[in-house]
């Protein structure tokens, strides 16, 4: 009789391995992608105060103008510009 037993606790332990593996698998691949999540929410951090700093220094003047010097090829009133070809 106690094999039977023993047989049955072994048999019921398997069936509760059997029962519990698929949200086992499920844990681990969640606590990946859990992983995975955090490193992007850092890169996009980075790249969000990156883009604070842009827009804060965007706001003074003196940044603008260069922009519009660079980009535009504005030229303050009574300057000359003078464009090199190489």
């Amino acid at each position: 009789m106690k094999r039977y037993g023993l047989l049955l606790f072994i048999l019921l332990v398997l069936y509760f391995i059997f029962l519990i593996r698929q949200d086992i698998i499920d844990n681990l691949e969640l606590k990946r992608e859990q992983s995975r999540l955090e490193t992007s929410l850092d890169r996009e951090k980075v790249l969000g105060r990156g883009l604070r700093q842009r827009l804060d220094a965007l706001k003074q003047d003196s940044e603008i103008e260069k922009l519009a010097r660079l980009r535009l090829g504005l030229v303050k009133k009574d300057e000359t510009a003078f464009k090199i070809i190489k």
